[in-house]
């Protein structure tokens, strides 16, 4: 969920949000082995080139970019740029379980959202099905001062917080942040992807051809 530096490239993200909503869609797609490789690659480093994949992986360059097309027109939604949270001076972090008021049940779930969608503070936000919380929501100031003057401002209270009420808040600092880099777990659901039926046949008849010799 906390996506402050993120430990791989910025592709992952993208990618992993296509790889669920599809598999609430339907089967999984299938790719083949140059092309999970590829996506590996480009998993780790988004910026590598069409001629090192190729070298890597010991096919043509146009081969590489015929399967990059066929990738961001499935898995790969974007590039985006990854900054530095502690760099650009963002060093503290609130993560809050919330649940619509009365005055925001009346507003409506989606119009509250939208206000919270539109707040600079807010970096993250995660609607909850069920249980006696609604959101799951992550926020991020300069420092504790910004911090706290966010949560108690009278101006934040009539736009926000009238709204959805704090029911748990943890508060950190970027220096707290021990691990964030799902680039294993996005490199296993890769390998979890079905592989060509096309290539499974080519696969065989190469191997009856071996038995043949």
């Amino acid at each position: 969920m906390i996506n402050l530096l993120q430990g791989c490239d910025s592709t992952i993200y993208k990618v992993v949000a296509n790889h669920l909503q599809s598999r609430r869609r339907g089967p999984h797609m299938k790719l083949t082995k140059n092309e999970k490789n590829t996506l590996k690659l480009l998993l780790d480093n988004s910026r590598i080139s069409n001629s090192d994949i190729a070298s890597k992986l010991s096919i043509s360059s146009q081969a590489v970019g015929k399967i990059r097309r066929k990738l961001e027109s499935t898995v790969i939604e974007s590039y985006t740029v990854n900054l530095n949270y502690s760099k650009l001076e963002i060093q503290t972090f609130a993560i809050v379980t919330a649940k619509l008021t009365k005055e925001g049940l009346d507003k409506g779930e989606l119009e509250v959202e939208q206000s919270m969608l539109k707040n600079p503070h807010v970096i993250q936000v995660y609607r909850i099905p069920k249980g006696s919380s609604t959101h799951i929501i992550m926020y991020g100031f300069k420092d504790v001062n910004e911090l706290d003057n966010f949560f108690h401002s009278a101006k934040m209270k009539q736009e926000l917080h009238n709204y959805i009420e704090n029911q748990e808040l943890h508060t950190f600092s970027y220096n707290s942040l021990i691990k964030n880099n799902p680039a294993q777990l996005f490199h296993k659901a890769i390998d979890r992807f079905g592989i060509k039926s096309s290539e499974i046949k080519f696969n065989e008849l190469e191997n009856f051809k071996r038995k043949l010799k």
